[in-house]
């Protein structure tokens, strides 16, 4: 059996323009794919935050705005600086701790403050941790509410905007929490300084890091808090 003349297999320098050609669509496809894989992971890690950050502000808020719920104005209901049945386990300074609140609510209107839930809450930031934590009255242990939380940051003031050092004078509170992606990333330079409405800086270690952050900050007034005159 005879093979044409003309038959014959590739030669060196086509093999070689055959692989450069493949290994330059094999890169374009993987720089590609990684660009948007980049593109999903950054979109992930901000929309985990916002949901994160606007959780935790919408569940202190709607309870904090409560505060002091007292229809037959005799279970003394408002800001505390410790819960009725958790003594011992915490004691507040409003002059000077900012990360940290509690109050009560009468919610059913019986007059009387129970060990119960949706009557005597607090909140603090677990700096360790990272976490926003509430307490729960019934176990008398603190939960977590939000993950990767660098900052939570109280700011307590009276009917004129002055700073407030007792709870009798609270009429609004400035609420700011900053929450941050649970991965870094290792080309994003975060050089963002984080302040509460005041000016203050709510964490010196958060700047220059490989973060992303989201801050929101909101004022409440307290509306059933009566005002020590």
């Amino acid at each position: 059996m005879q093979y044409g003349k003309n038959q014959a297999g590739l030669t060196m320098v086509e093999i070689m323009i055959y692989i450069a050609i493949s290994s330059m669509m094999m890169t374009a496809v993987y720089n590609a794919f990684h660009t948007q894989q980049k593109s999903y992971n950054i979109q992930n890690n901000t929309v985990e935050i916002q949901q994160t950050v606007r959780s935790g502000i919408y569940t202190m808020t709607r309870e904090i705005r409560s505060a002091g719920y007292d229809p037959t104005k005799s279970a003394n209901a408002g800001i505390v600086t410790g819960l009725p049945d958790a003594l011992g386990k915490f004691s507040i300074d409003y002059s000077k701790d900012k990360n940290i609140i509690a109050f009560t609510i009468d919610h059913n209107g019986d007059g009387v403050i129970k060990k119960d839930k949706s009557e005597q809450i607090a909140y603090r930031f677990n700096a360790g941790a990272h976490i926003l934590e509430r307490f729960n009255i019934t176990s008398g242990v603190w939960e977590a509410v939000a993950g990767n939380v660098d900052a939570l940051n109280f700011v307590y003031l009276k009917p004129d905007g002055t700073p407030a050092a007792v709870p009798q004078n609270i009429q609004y509170i400035e609420i700011a929490l900053l929450v941050r992606a649970r991965n870094a990333e290792p080309k994003f330079i975060n050089t963002t300084t984080y302040h509460n409405k005041q000016g203050d800086v709510l964490c010196a270690s958060c700047t220059g890091d490989h973060y992303r952050r989201r801050l929101l900050t909101t004022t409440v007034q307290m509306r059933n808090v009566r005002i020590a005159s």
